[in-house]
């Protein structure tokens, strides 16, 4: 099972990953924007897991759930954001789940266990 880290900001990203190797103790990708992350993606296959910020470079949150779920339907994707008005527009476009920030280790892990142990 792989898991994708897309964020600008390396000390948000550097966190999640870091929480994520340690927790979930899968394979974690880190990518600093979502046309790298794609582009990565084309190449080597869609991860079973996405977890990123909404507000993504290059590539929206969204653009990209359109693209990852069109390749592959049963990746799960899970958004954050410090806006919560972003919630309600990433679920409606298809996201599995949504973080608000600022969220801690407890969140993050919770949330992705759910979808390690059922097994997507």
């Amino acid at each position: 099972m792989k898991i994708a880290v897309i964020d600008a900001d390396p000390i948000v990203r550097d966190f999640v990953v870091g929480t994520l190797m340690y927790s979930v103790n899968r394979d974690v990708l880190p990518f600093e924007n979502g046309l790298d992350a794609w582009m990565h993606f084309e190449d080597n296959g869609v991860p079973n897991i996405i977890v990123a910020d909404v507000n993504l470079e290059d590539l929206t949150g969204t653009e990209l759930l359109d693209k990852v779920k069109g390749l592959k339907r049963d990746t799960v994707v899970i958004f954050y954001s410090d806006l919560l008005e972003k919630e309600a527009m990433v679920k409606g476009a298809g996201a599995d789940a949504f973080l608000a920030k600022p969220f801690g280790v407890t969140e993050l892990f919770s949330l992705v266990q759910q979808f390690v142990v059922d097994g997507r």
